[in-house]
């Protein structure tokens, strides 16, 4: 029994996409494009704004938040080169952190080394004086409870209920899983309505 042999007949209506062919080996052969690195200026304009919300996350005193803020971008300026380009909300909350921190560290060496400053000039009461206390002594108050959370669960707090960001940005600028934000955010108010409870029943109105 023969094999039967093999057809070389070549249907002379079909025709190969050539073109696209050829298109599409040039296409794979082009150079990447080279890789923009955002300018120190349009970081600045863009962030300035978001980087002083996280110093103040990160327990800042509200007269500090500004120069932190500028500290935060002097460092950034000198370190720009070392960015690879992913995730810059996450790079700029790094840079803010360990700023905070040093911060923290040289202010309370100085508090403890040195001599207590003479009372300021007293000057007249303005009208919305009181309102202004006020508001400081409430700000004072919500201050004393976020301290006595843990730093991770009192930034996921403050970043999420009081500077308004949503669990996506928070789980980009801290580079963390979404799960383990909602994970602080939840054992955070947990936290927070137990030391509520835990105030006298007069304060918890203020």
């Amino acid at each position: 029994m023969g094999t039967k042999p093999i057809s070389t007949i070549v249907n002379p209506t079909l025709t190969w996409p050539i073109g696209e062919v050829a298109e599409s080996t040039l296409a794979k052969a082009e150079p990447a494009k080279e890789r923009t690195e955002p300018s120190f200026e349009s970081i600045y304009r863009t962030w300035f704004a978001d980087v002083a919300r996280w110093v103040r996350a990160r327990g800042a005193n509200d007269a500090d938040v500004e120069d932190l803020t500028q500290e935060v971008f002097i460092i950034l300026r000198r370190k720009l080169t070392d960015f690879d380009g992913r995730n810059l909300p996450g790079f700029l909350y790094r840079i803010t952190d360990r700023t905070v921190r040093a911060h923290r560290r040289s202010t309370w060496i100085r508090n403890l080394c040195r001599n207590p400053s003479p009372l300021p000039e007293i000057v007249e009461p303005r009208a919305d004086s009181l309102q202004a206390i006020q508001q400081r002594e409430r700000r004072r108050a919500l201050d004393a409870l976020l301290e006595k959370m843990t730093e991770k669960r009192r930034t996921t707090f403050v970043l999420f209920e009081i500077e308004g960001y949503s669990g996506e940005e928070i789980a980009q600028i801290q580079s963390l899983p979404l799960d383990t934000v909602w994970t602080r955010l939840h054992h955070a108010r947990k936290d927070f309505m137990r030391l509520v409870a835990e105030l006298p029943a007069g304060r918890r109105d203020e």
